[in-house]
């Protein structure tokens, strides 16, 4: 840097225009700041082209001009001066007689929450220099939006706002949020637009970009807001379980540590500030006299008198709300084509009914339902292009969220008309295809699953070919299976070939020669687990070759092929930190091993932490295996959960009961609630459970998992009145695990009825696997038809195979084990009916494409 302002100083030609100081020069070069001063930069180039030899005079005047064009050109988003409340999406208040006043505010009198401070304090840090993300969380209409539009009055006026409703029609996200640069406020209202979509890859994208501003010291401060209903929350910031992918880590990244709740009802900070706004403003007056349960945001937004125009809509006009609210639920974007609305609105009428539809009963309808109302919109709200001139294609809808919410509530139970399978089909677009593609495995419909994911694969969806193979996995159909995972692999996900490999190993005539070169080409392109996998597989299968020297073998060309921070990077990605510590070690790397299989055990692997604890053992005896255990037991890291276990396993080993239970206390008592099972069971078996109900039952008041093993050591204990009383609390409370425990209890004390009602709830309210219980007590009342009927019922996300496989069970029991087999390998249809034999091989695999019956 010194050179270069010496060389600019001595210019003897006396031609560069600038004089710029070494610290100058240095920020020049290193900084992201823009440079102040054109001579100088030109200068800096001129310079540099002369020792690099280029032709110095071009360089000079492309410099120049890259110069002006940077300090003309305006960054991302809006100045903040620019956009008012409804730009932003802000919900328009309703409008009252008494407020007639013209010169009264767009937005009703505003009052401070709880909430409202914290949001505060974190926008001030943003003010201060820090890139802060903020999400807020809460249901439809309570306040989110207005919280964070009220935070950013505290900016200063230099502060821009960028949103992706301000882009470019079909512009990409992810790619604009990489332009945005310091004192930017990105506004992401609803973010499951941008983060939970069809394709989870895109929704990734976003947030690997937000990851990277939030690291990125060049761009501070930014401020990232971000609002989600709680079930949107759920969905990208919960754990995978084991088995299942993991599609939203970046998201998860992103976002953990970032909430706040929204309260449904309103709870000012102070009374007072209530009562004084409400003396000023008639709307905010209005809505805390006839509000339900204090829920003021929400009759501010209009949504009772929304909620209400719907229930009494006339029959076509409930007709086009009851289409709009499936066709969303079940996974269709937020604009829907009218061409579709109307098609489907067809499929909840009855013969009978369409038969006394007017001419004109659509133009009613939609008048009906889009006409404002108190100044609030109505049902459905045509889309109107955000710019000038941009053509505005096919007519399309918006449901408005509320209804959208309510939706998602009171119609997740019923089914489907079946004919809107089909139409969805058509309509969907192949990002859309992929989302109602799982809402139709999650209900067993797999021809109509796999037929929706090949219009996403046929479009270059991996995810999609993906999801085919693994509803093939399930069943008897091996070959498809296998065909499925390679062109999945084709479309380029990296691990579809070792899926591809332990599908052709499932069986005793496995070929292993093709399996093993399956797993080997998978290691070549990083995926490390694929090796592990192979050598796991062989010993299951007692594979004729000797298991460990082909590892050995397939280690040596691995690391031939895979740097060390290319598997690394390839691991935390899938999620299999585990096996690369596994290989790390096996190649005698082993302190690297252990560092990558501790980080492993913080993200919750629970096989890392019993390896990890093995090797510290080895190395430095049980006591400095005990030592990493505590400290685990105490952290915040999710490994911690599973802390107590191990703990409990090695002290008992040892017969250091006493100890052990004091540990498990102390865990406890700082909040690791994950200890209370295994504290529980260990004192019952010391002979003390009257001790540990004590103790537990001071810990339990504000915290479900610590009361759920209090109630299951007070079952054990034959104290079932008492076990049942706390479990009925946290199952009327929404708690599906407490629902299942409930119901086995009620099933041990004789009272059947009950207990079937709390299996069902548990089952529908995504409780894992707990369709049996409501199976067996269903069929003990010979009542197989209802079991079948209810199965197929059921469309909570997870389980939906371990629902098929009752179903089968339930046909098994009743005689009709043809349908059963056919049930298991081609699902359910919507009429629900079994389905007929289907197949679907990838392109070039068969003559066309689709899926043929």
């Amino acid at each position: 840097m010194a050179r270069i302002a010496d060389l600019i100083a001595a210019d003897p030609d006396d031609l560069l225009p600038g004089c710029p100081s070494k610290d100058t020069v240095h920020r020049i070069i290193g900084s992201g700041e823009f440079p102040a001063q054109q001579a100088n930069v030109v200068s800096v180039a001129a310079v540099l082209a002369r020792e690099a030899r280029w032709d110095v005079a071009d360089t000079v005047e492309r410099v120049r001009t890259a110069w002006v064009d940077a300090l003309l050109a305006e960054p991302p988003g809006r100045p903040l001066g620019e956009l008012g409340p409804y730009a932003l999406e802000v919900h328009r208040s309703i409008t009252v007689p008494e407020d007639e006043d013209e010169d009264a505010p767009t937005l009703p009198t505003y009052v401070v929450r709880d909430h409202d401070r914290r949001v505060e304090e974190k926008v001030d840090h943003a003010v201060s220099g820090q890139s802060v993300i903020i999400t807020l969380v809460g249901e439809s209409s309570t306040g989110k939006t207005r919280t964070f539009w009220e935070a950013i009055q505290r900016l200063p006026p230099e502060w821009r706002v960028w949103q992706p409703l301000d882009s470019a029609p079909h512009s990409d996200p992810a790619s604009d949020l990489e332009k945005v640069g310091p004192h930017t406020v990105v506004w992401l209202n609803e973010a499951q637009r941008f983060l939970l979509t069809a394709d989870p890859a895109e929704g990734e994208r976003v947030a690997a970009a937000l990851r990277r501003i939030m690291h990125a010291p060049d761009r501070h401060p930014v401020l990232i807001l971000v609002t989600l209903w709680p079930a949107y929350w759920d969905q990208l910031t919960s754990e995978p379980r084991d088995g299942q992918r993991d599609l939203h880590p970046h998201a998860r990244h992103v976002l953990n540590g970032s909430s706040l709740r929204v309260p449904v009802t309103f709870e000012p900070d102070d009374p007072d500030d209530l009562t004084e706004a409400a003396a000023r403003d008639a709307r905010l007056a209005h809505a805390w006299e006839h509000a339900e349960q204090r829920q003021v945001t929400q009759y501010l937004a209009g949504v009772p008198a929304l909620i209400q125009r719907y229930r009494t809509a006339p029959l076509p006009v409930r007709a086009l709300i009851d289409a709009a609210m499936d066709i969303r639920r079940l996974g269709f974007g937020e604009h829907v084509p009218l061409e579709l609305l109307e098609a489907a609105a067809y499929e909840y009428l009855t013969d009978l009914q369409l038969d006394h539809l007017p001419e004109d009963w659509l133009e009613a309808a939609l008048a009906y339902a889009a006409r404002p109302q108190r100044g609030i919109r109505g049902p459905l709200t045509r889309v109107r292009p955000r710019r000038r001139g941009v053509a505005e294609g096919s007519v399309r809808y918006r449901l408005a969220d509320p209804l959208d919410q309510l939706g998602r509530e009171d119609r997740r139970r019923p089914p489907p008309p079946p004919g809107l399978w089909d139409l969805l089909v058509h309509h969907s677009t192949a990002a859309e295809a992929l989302s109602i593609g799982r809402s139709a495995e999650c209900r067993g419909l797999f021809r109509t699953a796999v037929t929706l994911y090949r219009k996403a694969a046929d479009s270059g969806s991996s995810e999609a070919a993906l999801d085919i193979a693994e509803i093939l996995s399930m069943t008897s159909r091996r070959e498809e299976t296998v065909e499925w995972y390679v062109h999945a692999h084709t479309l380029g996900d990296p691990r579809a070939l070792r899926f591809a490999a332990a599908t052709s190993v499932t069986c005793e005539e496995a070929d292993w020669d093709a399996a093993k070169n399956l797993y080997t080409r998978a290691a070549r392109r990083g995926d490390v687990f694929a090796l592990v996998d192979c050598l796991d597989r062989m010993r299951e299968w007692e594979c004729a070759e000797d298991a460990d020297e082909w590892f050995d073998r397939a280690l040596t060309e691995f690391w031939d092929h895979v740097s060390l921070e290319s598997a690394l990077a390839w691991c935390e990605r899938h999620g299999t930190e585990h096996d690369f510590g596994r290989l790390l070690i096996a190649s005698g790397q082993r302190a690297r091993g252990l560092d990558v299989l501790e980080r492993s055990v913080a993200k919750g692997n629970f096989t890392s932490l019993y390896t990890v604890c093995e090797e510290r053992r080895l190395s430095g005896g049980i006591e400095s295996a005990l030592a990493y255990l505590k400290e685990l037991g105490h952290s915040e890291h999710t490994g911690s959960l599973f802390a107590p276990m191990a703990l409990k396993s090695m002290l008992l080993r040892e017969g250091r009961e006493e100890e052990c239970a004091a540990i498990l206390r102390e865990m406890i008592t700082e909040g690791n609630s994950s200890a209370a099972g295994d504290f529980a069971e260990l004192m019952r078996g010391l002979g003390r459970s009257d001790e540990a109900i004590d103790f537990l039952s001071s810990r339990a008041k504000d915290d479900t998992r610590v009361t759920y093993e209090l109630a299951e050591l007070l079952r054990r204990e034959s104290r079932r009145d008492e076990a049942l009383a706390l479990l009925t609390a946290m199952a009327t409370a929404g708690d599906a695990r407490a629902q299942h425990a409930s119901a086995r209890l009620l099933e041990e004390m004789g009272r059947l009825d009950e207990a079937l009602i709390r299996y069902r709830r548990s089952a529908e309210d995504g409780g894992h696997d707990t369709t049996s219980g409501a199976v067996r007590l269903l069929l003990r009342a010979k009542r197989a038809d209802d079991a079948l009927n209810w199965l197929r019922s059921i469309s909570a996300p997870d389980g939906s195979h371990d629902r098929i496989e009752r179903a089968v069970w339930v046909l098994e029991s009743m005689g009709r084990g043809e349908e059963a087999k056919r049930l298991k390998d081609y699902g359910w249809e919507p009429d629900g009916t079994v389905s007929a034999p289907w197949s679907i091989l990838p392109p070039g695999a068969q003559a066309g494409s689709g899926v043929t019956a």
